[in-house]
C-alpha cells in the first residue's frame, strides 16, 4: 500500500458486483460471469476504502443486488459503499426514489455501448433516456453515469448544457475515447463539455479502450493529458473490477452460449494503472482532486 501514491480517502468510482445465486441475472444478456463479491474488491491492490457499486447492465432493472451489495457495509468497517441503479423512470415512484438515496444510491446508471452484440442506439435515444431521467432525480442531486460511445456524447452536447443543473452527467471510460479518437471533432466537443463544467468523466476502463494496441496504455496518454488539463475539477477514477471480458471475445456467440458460458475475469494491472495515471498527473493539487476531492462531491 505504502508503494501507491493513492491519498487518505480516495474513491473508486466503478466497480461492479455479481451474486448470480442470489440475484440470477437478466435474460436475454450478453453474458453470464462468474461471482464477485464486494468482499473480494482488492483494496491492497487498489488503495480506496470509498467505493462506487455500479449496476451491471445483467443484472436486469431491479435494484435488489445493488441494495443487497450496500447493506454490507456495515460488514466490511471502514468502507464507505455508494451506488448508482438502473431506473425505469415509468414505473419508479418519487418514495422508491428516496429509498434508494437513503440506502446510499447517488444516481442512475445508462449502458448504452452494444459491444456488437445488439443494435447500437444511436445519440436521439439516449438523450430521451436522459431527459426523463434528469426530470425525475434532478431534485435528489443525483448523478446519470452514462457508458456510450463517443459520438453519442457528441450528440448529446447541447441537451446537456440546458439539463437542470442538479444533474451532474458522468461519462464512464473516459467518454468512450479510444486510441485515435482524441483527432476527432467529436472528442473535441467532450472536452469542451468537461471545460464547461457540464460533464464528469470516469478516467476508467483502460484495457478495455487499449487492447490490441501495440503501445498498449500509452495509446491514451493524450486523451487522458487532454481530458485533465481541461477539467481538473472533473475527472475521477475507476478501476472497472472485477474486470469482465472484452466485448470482441463474445462475438460471434449464440444467445444460449451467452447464457450458459460462465466467463472468468481478465488479469488487469491496476497497480501500473494507477502508476502511469501519477505520471500522468503529477500536480498535488489536481492529483487530490482527482481520487478524493472530486468523487466526494457526487457521492458522499
Amino acid at each position: 500500500m505504502s508503494s501507491r501514491p493513492v491519498p487518505v480517502g480516495a474513491w473508486d468510482t466503478h466497480i461492479h458486483v455479481f451474486d448470480p445465486e442470489k440475484f440470477p441475472y437478466a435474460v436475454p444478456r450478453s453474458y453470464t460471469p462468474k461471482a464477485a463479491q464486494i468482499s473480494e474488491y482488492p483494496d491492497v491492490v487498489i488503495g480506496c476504502k470509498s467505493i462506487v457499486v455500479v449496476h451491471a447492465s445483467i443484472q436486469g432493472s431491479s435494484p435488489a443486488p445493488l441494495l443487497d451489495t450496500l447493506k454490507k457495509q456495515k460488514d466490511i468497517p471502514g468502507y464507505k459503499l455508494r451506488g448508482l441503479a438502473t431506473i425505469d423512470v415509468d414505473t419508479i415512484t418519487d418514495k422508491e426514489l428516496d429509498d434508494l438515496h437513503a440506502a446510499g444510491v447517488r444516481g442512475a446508471r445508462m449502458h448504452e455501448m452494444a459491444w456488437g452484440h445488439g443494435e447500437q442506439k444511436g445519440g436521439a435515444q439516449i438523450v430521451k433516456k436522459v431527459e426523463a431521467l434528469a426530470q425525475r432525480i434532478a431534485r435528489l442531486g443525483w448523478v446519470v453515469g452514462i457508458f456510450c460511445p463517443l459520438a453519442a456524447w457528441a450528440a448529446m452536447a447541447d441537451v446537456i448544457r440546458n439539463l437542470d443543473p442538479r444533474v451532474k452527467m458522468v461519462a464512464d471510460h473516459f467518454g468512450s475515447t479510444f486510441p485515435g479518437d482524441e483527432k476527432t471533432a467529436e472528442f473535441q466537443t467532450l472536452l469542451s463539455l468537461v471545460r464547461e463544467k457540464r460533464l464528469f468523466v470516469k478516467i476508467s476502463g483502460f484495457e478495455r479502450l487499449y487492447h490490441g494496441d501495440p503501445a498498449g496504455i500509452e495509446s491514451l496518454a493524450v486523451a487522458a493529458k487532454a481530458l485533465i488539463e481541461a477539467g481538473p475539477d472533473q475527472i475521477m477514477f475507476g478501476s472497472d473490477w472485477p474486470h469482465t471480458q472484452l466485448g470482441v471475445t463474445r462475438k460471434g456467440k449464440t444467445e444460449e452460449q451467452r447464457l450458459k458460458d460462465i466467463e472468468g475475469f481478465r488479469e488487469v494491472d491496476d497497480q501500473g494503472h494507477i502508476e502511469k495515471l501519477r505520471e500522468w498527473i503529477p500536480d498535488e493539487e489536481t492529483w487530490q482532486k482527482f481520487w478524493v476531492t472530486n468523487p466526494a462531491r457526487l457521492f458522499e
